[in-house]
């Protein structure tokens, strides 16, 4: 779809301004890092779909035809029915052909698709979004969407963008006055469309803060190179023009390729912490797992274990089964741990009795220990007192003699990222955390820091 939109916009611009700005304008798109979001996240074909079908029947309205005005038609129907972006697309293009001397002949264009898309809104979408605050933070919304769309051109940021966008409306004034432009009904059209885009938008998500999101800006520059384009009909750049033209292109192309690999790192991130949680929640299904339990709440909240475990079990995992977990990245590990500690419901508690095996102290700093029974007396010798610790099966107890200890642990990961399961206090009751065992023969670990001196122990079956 990327690619569509990308041809499409070279196709549309070389009957205007010819081969050389025609593939600038392309070569922007194709390369703009600052829509990654759009080019690299599936979940955006929508938007690319929609954008790939306004361009085609920007092309077939230019034919002129009685066969192009129905496949504009379709294509427009295509358009709504891909994603929201078809909204202001159509919309535009109905500025266009009711803005044409042939409009009584040619409204079908847009009656047709529009008819279809009222039928789905009858029977399928009646969420409403729009609220009173967003109607009033939308001026707003709209201009920071066009500073951020401008500056997304170049590969920079809004605030170049704020003074990119004034040059544009100072270029746009001066093509409709000294190059006596006219205002046909395509360039109104065009003008239209990132407005009704922005508008729109802004009435549903002002709340969110974030015109110049990434999924944004995709859309935005590609609907200001068409207004570029068509104001700029018939111009042609000199060799000197060509050559200052590639220079800036460049330029563009360099920091979009970094906006393009950083956001390549986001998604392989996301994906790690995604494969890492999965596949710890599978050493949990035989502990009594809620049915709506979100594996990663942060990274994917719509993941919920009962369906997706429906769905392995019908199709397959998509990810490395739960005895992969020591071989993946830290990232994973760390998300398996965190995902395992809030399945288990793992926190420290009263009512544990020590027994069992002695849990093994791995590491010691500032702190002395010694083991007696199924339990270790840790003592702190400084400020900063911490021990690491090999929990035994069964799960771990603290008894605070005369001191006091955090309690964080860790299975798979090699740091201590999972927020602490609590603390025990002098003179409080003994408290544990009990792990029920699974498939996994890696033990877990738990990090002391501590105060005076604290015992950890084994917990005693039952």
């Amino acid at each position: 779809m990327h690619l569509l939109v990308a041809a499409g916009l070279f196709a549309y611009a070389r009957r205007r301004v010819g081969d050389a700005l025609a593939l600038a304008a392309a070569a922007l798109i194709l390369m703009l890092g600052k829509g990654w979001n759009d080019v690299l996240w599936p979940f955006q074909t929508g938007f690319l779909a929609s954008l790939a079908a306004g361009l085609g029947a920007l092309l077939a309205v230019d034919r002129a035809s009685r066969r192009g005005d129905a496949v504009a038609a379709l294509l427009l129907a295509v358009a709504l029915a891909s994603s929201s972006l078809g909204l202001p697309v159509t919309a535009a293009a109905a500025v266009e052909v009711l803005g044409r001397p042939d409009r009584r002949r040619r409204w079908w264009v847009i009656a047709a698709p529009v008819a279809v898309y009222a039928l789905w809104w009858a029977v399928y979408g009646r969420e409403g979004v729009a609220t009173a605050d967003n109607l009033f933070a939308t001026p707003g919304y709209v201009m920071e969407a066009l500073a951020g769309a401008a500056g997304a051109a170049a590969g920079l940021a809004p605030e170049w963008g704020r003074i990119f966008a004034v040059l544009a409306v100072l270029g746009l004034l001066w093509a409709l006055h000294a190059r006596r432009a006219a205002l046909t009904p395509r360039l109104a059209s065009l003008l239209a469309l990132p407005v009704l885009f922005w508008v729109l938008t802004g009435l549903a998500r002002a709340d969110l803060n974030e015109p110049a999101a990434s999924r944004y800006l995709y859309p935005g520059v590609l609907f200001l190179l068409l207004i570029a384009v068509e104001a700029g009909a018939g111009a042609r750049l000199s060799r000197r023009g060509q050559a200052l033209l590639a220079v800036l292109l460049l330029g563009s192309l360099v920091s979009n390729a970094g906006a393009m690999r950083e956001g390549a790192g986001f998604l392989r991130d996301r994906a790690a912490e995604l494969k890492g949680g999965l596949a710890a929640m599978r050493l949990t299904t035989t502990h009594g797992l809620t049915p709506s339990f979100q594996p990663e709440p942060e990274t994917a909240p719509q993941i919920r274990a009962d369906p997706y475990l429906q769905a392995v079990k019908a199709l397959g995992s998509p990810v490395p089964p739960a005895r992969a977990l020591p071989t993946l990245y830290e990232r994973s590990r760390e998300h398996a741990d965190a995902t395992l500690v809030r399945a288990l419901a793992l926190r420290l508690a009263p009512g544990a009795t020590p027994g069992g095996q002695a849990p093994t102290v791995e590491f010691a700093e500032q702190a002395g220990f010694r083991a007696k029974g199924p339990c270790v007396a840790v003592t702190a010798q400084g400020t900063g007192a911490r021990a690491d610790l090999v929990v035994p099966r069964g799960g771990l107890v603290l008894l605070a003699d005369d001191g006091r200890a955090e309690l964080v642990l860790r299975r798979f990961g090699d740091g201590f990222a999972v927020p602490p399961l609590g603390a025990v206090e002098q003179d409080s009751e003994p408290a544990g955390v009990r792990i029920p065992a699974d498939a996994s023969p890696v033990p877990w670990r738990a990090r002391l820091t501590l105060a005076g001196t604290v015992r950890a122990c084994g917990v005693a079956p039952g």
